[in-house]
């Protein structure tokens, strides 16, 4: 009885072959990337303020490749690269002077569809604009 059910066993395992490999189906969300770098010189942050007069320094990139498509499907993920160590956005680093003052200094982004804005926030809100930067921004879709 032990042969005929190995017997059944391997016979079962012979038969069950896999068939033939069918076509390539789509490429579906999340199988698309693209990397971008940008530099912002440190004479090109403008000067912003907010609604209660703090300063902060902005600089804007025209985007095409965020399409429609990016911006609801996909997603926009940012870096900044600090003498060859990336660093994922938002950023945070604290600085301390001389005089033992404190403050912090935020590196964020935002975008939409053709578009993105870089940001840089003193936590003192003081005019200190910020040098070059480069960043390294990866969109997946």
């Amino acid at each position: 009885m032990k042969k005929i059910y190995l017997l059944f066993i391997v016979t079962v395992f012979f038969v069950s072959c896999q068939g033939p490999i069918g076509p390539e189906g789509p490429a579906g969300i999340g199988t698309n990337w693209q990397i971008i770098n940008l530099t912002v010189a440190s004479g090109d942050w403008v000067v912003k303020h907010d609604n209660d007069g703090n300063i902060y320094y902005a600089a804007h990139f025209s985007m095409p490749e965020i399409s429609s498509i990016v911006y609801t499907d996909g997603t926009v993920i940012g870096y900044v690269d600090l003498n060859g160590v990336q660093m994922t956005l938002p950023y945070v680093t604290h600085f301390k002077n001389a005089a033992n003052q404190s403050w912090t200094r935020t590196v964020d982004y935002d975008y939409s569809v053709g578009g993105m804005n870089v940001y840089v926030t003193n936590s003192d809100f003081a005019a200190d604009p910020p040098a070059a930067m480069n960043f390294r921004i990866v969109l997946m879709w």
